[in-house]
C-alpha cells in the first residue's frame, strides 16, 4: 500500500497519539445497503472550522470480488467472504462539504477497531505515491478541515458499488487486490487487478438477519 502500482506492497499499520477516541452514538438502522445518512457538523473559531459533533453509522466492507475488509493483526486485508459472514466493522461518517463543482460524492471519514483507528493517506507531491495507514486520533473534533484532510475520503455511486477517493490525493483510490488476504492499499489504476469498487453492507441489519 505504500505505492499506485501495488495494493499489496505493504501493511497498514497503526500510528497512535495518547488518547482513545471518544465513544459514539449509533443511529437506528433502516435497510441493509444505503449510502451513510449520518453526518458530522462544523463550527468555526479562532483556529478555524472544526468538526462539532460525530454520529456514525456502522458498516462491513466487501468488494466486488467477494472479499470483506477485516483486521489481521495491526493489517486491513481484503479476504473472501464465502459464507456472507462478518468483516471488520467501519464506523462512517459524512463530512458537510460544498457541492459546487457539481460533484455528487459525499466526503467521509471511515474507522475501524471499535471507532478507534482511522483510515488516512496523507498528501503526497510526485513523484511519490500516497499510502494508507490506520491512525488512533484524539477525536475527530480536535482537527481542523486541514487537518481531517487526509482522513477524507470521496464515497461516490458507482452503479451498485461505490468508490473511494482519497480527498487529499485525488485521483487515488482505496483498493483491494484479486489475490486474497493482501492488504487494502491505494491506486490510480482502476480495473484489471485493482478493485476500486465496494459494497456498504449496514452491519446491524446483516448481524439481526443472521440472528433470525
Amino acid at each position: 500500500m505504500s505505492s499506485s502500482d501495488s495494493c499489496s506492497g505493504g501493511k497498514i499499520y497503526p500510528k497512535c497519539c495518547k488518547d482513545p477516541v471518544d465513544s459514539h452514538t449509533e443511529p437506528e438502522a433502516k435497510c441493509s445497503l444505503l449510502p451513510d445518512s449520518s453526518h458530522v457538523s462544523m463550527a468555526s473559531n479562532h483556529s478555524g472550522s472544526r468538526i462539532k459533533s460525530v454520529a456514525p453509522n456502522k458498516h462491513f466492507i466487501r468488494d466486488t470480488n467477494q472479499q470483506i475488509l477485516v483486521l489481521e493483526g495491526s493489517a486491513l486485508v481484503a479476504v473472501p467472504d464465502k459464507h456472507n459472514k462478518q468483516g471488520e466493522t467501519f464506523y462512517v461518517s459524512n463530512l458537510p462539504h460544498s457541492k459546487a463543482n457539481g460533484s455528487k460524492a459525499n466526503h467521509i471519514v471511515l474507522a475501524v477497531s471499535k471507532g478507534k483507528l482511522y483510515l488516512c493517506c496523507n498528501r503526497v507531491k510526485k513523484p511519490k505515491h500516497p499510502s494508507l495507514e490506520l491512525k488512533k486520533i484524539k477525536e475527530l473534533s480536535s482537527l481542523s478541515q486541514e487537518k481531517l484532510l487526509p482522513f477524507t475520503f470521496l464515497k461516490e455511486k458507482a452503479g451498485s458499488y461505490y468508490t473511494l477517493e482519497s480527498a487529499a490525493n485525488p485521483g487515488y483510490f482505496v483498493c483491494t487486490s484479486s489475490t486474497p488476504r493482501q492488504p487494502v492499499g491505494v491506486t490510480m489504476e482502476v480495473g484489471k487487478q485493482k478493485n476500486t469498487q465496494f459494497e456498504f453492507v449496514n452491519a446491524d441489519v446483516h448481524l439481526r438477519e443472521v440472528e433470525d
